[in-house]
Order: structure tokens, then sequence, then C-alpha cells
């Protein structure tokens, strides 16, 4: 079987964090699960990953982030989980 190599450059701490999740996952290093997992799943399928789920946690994240920072030092930021809770509760009374 002949074999190419293939590279490319990224971010340094998004291929520590796309390394950590492969060798998690899958026990490889990030380079390892592209030539293995990554292309064999684009050969069984004829198609590559759908990536449309991952933007959508992105997306989810980035809001739950955004309304962190917003909220950071506002009073319902010191509120305890119950205090939370019976507060949405209140709500539906």
């Amino acid at each position: 079987m002949a074999t190419k190599t293939f590279s490319g450059r990224a971010d340094a701490e998004k291929i520590l964090l796309a390394d950590a999740l492969a060798r998690q996952e899958y026990g490889l290093s990030f380079g390892q699960y592209c030539s293995g997992v990554l292309v064999d799943y684009i050969c069984e399928t004829g198609a590559l990953p759908d990536t449309r789920v991952h933007s959508k946690k992105k997306g989810g994240v980035a809001m739950m982030l955004s309304l962190a920072k917003k909220h950071q030092g506002s009073d319902i930021a010191r509120l305890s989980d119950q205090e939370i809770r019976d507060l949405v509760a209140s709500r539906y009374e």
C-alpha cells in the first residue's frame, strides 16, 4: 500500500485540545486520529463528518460564557443554587 504524508498548521492551543480529546476518546494522538480514524471514516462513508453538530455546541457554549460574563458582578451572580431554583420556580407559580 502506498502512503502519503500530510500536515497542516493550526493554533497551538487548539491542537492541544484536539490531541487531548483524541487521546481520551481513542487513545491516539490527534495526528494518528486524522491519519487513521478520520481517513477511514471518510473512505467508508464517502463524506466528511457533520460539523454542524459541533457548531451548535460551540454556539451554546459561547452563549453561556457571554451570559456568565454579562452577569458576573450582578446580584443574580451571588445567588446560591437553591435561590436560583426558587427564583425560577416563582416565575411559574
